[in-house]
């Protein structure tokens, strides 16, 4: 009898031992690298880092986004049913491997959730097309939205969302 509960103890000991009063040393804060802290939202004019799969890096800037009446110069250009057409002027960068620019990778919806429509048509578009690392992409890719606040979300090629860019005018 002696021997197991000595036994018992002896198991026990380790076991408790996390239990007692000893104050602990979390201090809530995550180790930076955690699952739990949170990356800063990119924004327009700052470069993120976007995995496109593959063990494919990009590096995508939304250099400038902007409310604009035309996307082209011909005359026989659509106008825009909403009012205007946002223009994101997109440099596409890839960083490891080869990625693919394409403006089919962003989305945009207005404040109110409703997706807008991508105008494909317009002088100095994004071009698709392959992208290998050290080499750079640029151009615009245009929506034809209201004016007001937007969210720009960016995919990859398995439309695994890798940025959101929120837009206030």
């Amino acid at each position: 009898m002696k021997k197991h509960l000595a036994l018992i103890a002896l198991i026990a000991a380790p076991l408790l031992a996390g239990c007692g009063g000893s104050p602990s040393s979390d201090t809530g804060t995550p180790p930076p690298g955690s699952e739990q802290q949170n990356a800063a939202e990119p924004t327009v004019g700052t470069p993120f880092t976007a995995d496109m799969g593959g063990g494919n890096v990009a590096k995508i800037t939304i250099v400038t986004a902007q409310f604009v009446d035309t996307v082209s110069a011909n005359q026989f250009a659509p106008k825009p049913k909403s009012g205007k057409f946002l223009q994101l002027d997109v440099l596409w960068e890839t960083e490891k491997g080869k990625t693919s620019a394409n403006p089919l990778y962003f989305n945009v919806k207005d404040a109110e959730g409703r997706k807008a429509d991508m105008q494909l048509f317009g002088d100095g578009t994004l071009a698709s097309g392959e992208v290998i690392a050290g080499d750079k992409a640029r151009g615009f890719v245009n929506y034809d939205v209201a004016p007001g606040p937007v969210t720009v979300t960016v995919t990859n090629p398995g439309l695994q969302t890798v940025a959101t860019v929120k837009i206030t005018p």
